[in-house]
């Protein structure tokens, strides 16, 4: 049988998902014959069809049984192990059942298991522990390196049409990464009064967490979108002259595009999480209420 997939298995949130996109863009431009696919949630594989040009399959349909011994996987999932040569894990480690079963379904097909999160004492960009764990197969870590310092140049190469709008997305997966809100309304109002255009971003997690106050609080100074989906998300961002936000996974999509992006970090630490690209510039301070509104204005203008 032909082999010619590629498959990167993810199941984590959008910014760990992003920063392996440059390991899905050199395993395209290293295998140009096969047909690299992720294997992910329906929202992040439809984001990376869209930006990437890379196929997806849905995680949540047919492969729990990869984690089960002696479970018997869908006709369309074994056709698809089958058919791969090269299979790129970051839901299961090296020793697990999981990647036995991969291995036996896929009839021995190069398998490396990649943990997505550093450990505590890294302190390079997380980007650079992904590329250090391809070290087994020196040909992908090769195109990976490579790949990297393409998208620190010029992003993913994606056609965003930017304008002169400022979006702010004020939400993070965790409080304690995001600028307090009072801080981000006293922004719009400091922006507007420049004369720039602000529209606010808010996900799931903001629409499902915050007080409807808090809410009515951003809509009442500033035009408030709520995108259903990473799709949606993306031509929100992808009009944006500049983007500000928090430590989160809009903040990785923004930068990796090429849109000006001002991250706003604390405790989290930027040499390890700022989001890749070319236009990317990090704000630090610990706790992150500390950090004062002028110098998110002033990077903002710079």
């Amino acid at each position: 049988m032909l082999k010619r997939n590629v498959l990167i298995f993810h199941q984590a949130a959008l910014g760990d998902f992003i920063l392996t996109w440059p390991l899905g863009l050199a395993l395209g431009r290293l295998y140009p014959q096969s047909r690299v696919i992720y294997v992910t949630s329906q929202s992040k594989g439809q984001l990376a069809e869209k930006v990437l040009r890379l196929d997806w399959m849905d995680i949540d349909s047919g492969w729990s049984w990869l984690y089960t011994r002696g479970a018997e996987g869908s006709a369309r999932a074994l056709s698809t192990l089958a058919g791969a040569h090269t299979i790129i894990t970051t839901v299961a480690g090296a020793d697990s059942l999981w990647v036995e079963n991969a291995c036996r379904a896929s009839h021995q097909a190069s398998i490396l298991s990649i943990d997505p999160v550093p450990p505590p004492d890294w302190s390079e960009h997380a980007s650079r522990w992904l590329l250090q764990q391809c070290q087994p197969l020196p040909a992908i870590q090769a195109a990976m390196q490579n790949l990297l310092r393409s998208v620190a140049d010029r992003g993913v190469g994606y056609p965003y049409t930017p304008a002169a709008d400022v979006v702010i997305h004020p939400g993070s997966g965790s409080m304690e990464k995001c600028w307090p809100a009072d801080r981000y309304i006293e922004l719009i109002g400091r922006l507007q009064a420049l004369g720039m255009t602000v529209r606010v971003v808010l996900g799931e997690v903001e629409l499902e967490q915050w007080p409807a106050a808090q809410i009515n609080r951003f809509a009442r100074q500033a035009e408030v979108r709520r995108p259903g989906s990473y799709l949606e998300l993306m031509r929100e961002l992808s009009t944006a002259g500049v983007f500000v936000g928090n430590d989160s996974g809009p903040a990785h999509l923004a930068g990796i595009i090429g849109i000006k992006t001002i991250a706003l970090f604390g405790p989290t630490a930027p040499e390890v999480w700022r989001p890749l690209g070319p236009r990317v510039t990090t704000i630090y301070k610990d706790p992150l209420s500390a950090l004062g509104v002028d110098d998110v204005v002033a990077a903002v203008c710079g």
